[in-house]
């Protein structure tokens, strides 16, 4: 009886011994998995020698505290991520694989093109279109809040704001890794529809060992060489009339008058797009009104000019250029006192010269604004009166001489603006002084276009001059003003 129950003990025993080491070999290779993947260090049993033989030192009383369940859980979502994230790169490296599923958003293009600098995030930097001035007197209002919104449908204005943010940034940390400019992009048509491959054409060997000329070889005869042309002309011209008639017995008096005023400009210019600018231009104005009160001259001329001016140009960097310039005034019909044939100017009487040497500043936006900047340290001016009836006097020359040489420098700008569609203004200030005596002259022309061939234009011209002789009441300072309408034409 004691055999048996003993040996019904052991059985048992043995049995719970076996279950427990094979439960105890499932948690160990779960523990060293976790372990594995995520690199933390196990106990390590030791063994110690003693006499009776090799004992181990908590072999079985060795325990391993596991982690929480929730660690556990975050252990595999990260193990889990890992495998998509490595499966997505081997995707991604695959160039045989189709990748279809990516919807494609027209308002992040400018992400997706290769680096590009775009005036949109400069402007928007600079823009205070945004901004709203803070009114702290003012109550907000709440019942505006409460009201339901409609949806904001600027979604893609929105999105296009934090894409020029992020590309202005990317401009100021990596500047050299943007290659490509807006304005180059700039006419570029996409491809539509099917994209057509031309097959190679079969040679024939035979013909190409007869035939002398090599494939594909240009032969002279079928050569067209075009020579760019870099000289463009251009010019206007116009014809007005103004009219003013008062009757004998107007009770404030005065008198009926008529004026034609007539101009004409054509310029030449040079231009090889690299260094070298030749300009050339003429023009003249003449303008003629009756004179009612002057006994002797039926009309006189109250506007005459001609000029030739030119300009050699040579790049010195971006916009300035060297500069040889040189300029030609005179008049065409000769002027007298009112009620008197006292000779004032005439043909060649007088007549200036300018030659000067500097440098020339040039701001051009095509259609919109043409702006010139000539500036002379070293000029020289030559005045001129052919006829012995002028007095020379009143042209910078001295009495009893008939022409007079200055040396000093020039300042002349031009400027041709289109304030808007129907608004043209044409100026021309020149300063010229030999640092005792001073010649400034400011022509202003403002053209009001109605149509191609109709305009109105208002002319006023200042006039500063200290190296004249003048009545001891009058002023240095002498301004014309002109209105007139009628035709004009520009070519």
């Amino acid at each position: 009886m004691r055999k048996t129950g003993l040996f019904i003990v052991l059985l048992c025993t043995t049995m719970w011994g076996g279950l427990f080491a094979q439960q105890t070999e499932f948690s160990s290779d779960t523990i060293k998995h976790e372990v594995d993947s995520l690199h933390i260090t196990a106990p390590v049993v030791t063994r110690q020698k003693t006499t009776q033989g090799v004992k181990q030192v908590a072999a079985t009383s060795m325990k391993v505290n596991l982690p929480p369940v929730e660690v556990q859980k975050f252990w595999q979502i990260l193990q889990n991520f890992r495998q998509d994230y490595d499966a997505q790169l081997e995707r991604w490296d695959d160039i045989y694989l189709l990748i279809t599923g990516i919807r494609s958003n027209p308002d992040y293009y400018k992400l997706s093109m290769p680096a590009t600098y775009y005036d949109a995030p400069i402007e928007q930097a600079f823009s205070i279109s945004d901004w709203r001035p803070v009114i702290p007197f003012i109550k907000e209002d709440t019942l505006k809040k409460q009201l339901p919104q409609l949806k904001d449908l600027r979604h893609s204005q929105q999105v296009d704001k934090f894409v020029n943010r992020q590309l202005l940034s990317f401009y100021l940390e990596y500047p050299k890794l943007v290659k490509q400019n807006e304005d180059n992009l700039e006419g570029l048509k996409p491809i539509y529809g099917e994209v057509l491959v031309d097959e190679p054409k079969k040679e024939n060997l035979l013909e190409m060992m007869q035939n002398n000329e090599l494939p594909n070889q240009v032969t002279e005869k079928d050569l067209l060489v075009i020579k760019p042309n870099f000289w463009t002309f251009g010019g206007n011209g116009y014809l007005q009339f103004s009219q003013n008639y008062i009757s004998d017995n107007w009770y404030k008096g005065g008198e009926s008058t008529k004026s034609l005023l007539s101009g004409f400009t054509w310029q030449a210019n040079y231009d090889d797009k690299q260094r070298i600018q030749f300009e050339n231009k003429i023009e003249w104005k003449l303008g003629f009104i009756t004179a009612p009160s002057d006994t002797v001259h039926s009309y006189k001329a109250n506007n005459d000019l001609l000029r030739l001016s030119s300009k050699l140009g040579y790049k010195a960097f971006s916009t300035w250029y060297y500069t040889l310039s040189a300029e030609f005034k005179t008049q065409f019909f000769s002027n007298y006192d009112t009620n008197s044939d006292n000779l004032v100017s005439a043909f060649f009487s007088p007549a200036e010269l300018n030659v000067g040497l500097g440098m020339d500043y040039k701001f051009v936006k095509d259609g919109i604004c043409n702006l010139s900047v000539l500036i002379n340290p070293i000029n020289y001016t030559l005045y001129s009166v052919a006829s012995d009836r002028v007095d020379p006097t009143k042209f910078n020359i001295e009495e009893g001489h008939k022409r007079e040489s200055v040396w000093g420098s020039r300042l002349e700008s031009t400027l041709k603006w289109k304030v808007f569609s129907m608004l043209m203004w044409e100026s021309r200030l020149s300063y010229t002084t030999n640092y005792e005596k001073v010649l400034a002259e400011w022509e202003n022309t403002f053209t009001f276009s109605i149509n191609k061939y109709l305009s109105t234009k208002l002319f006023v011209h200042g006039r500063f001059d200290d190296g004249v002789s003048r009545e001891v009441d009058d002023s240095y300072f002498q301004l014309q003003e002109l209105l007139s309408f009628g035709l004009s034409y520009t070519w």
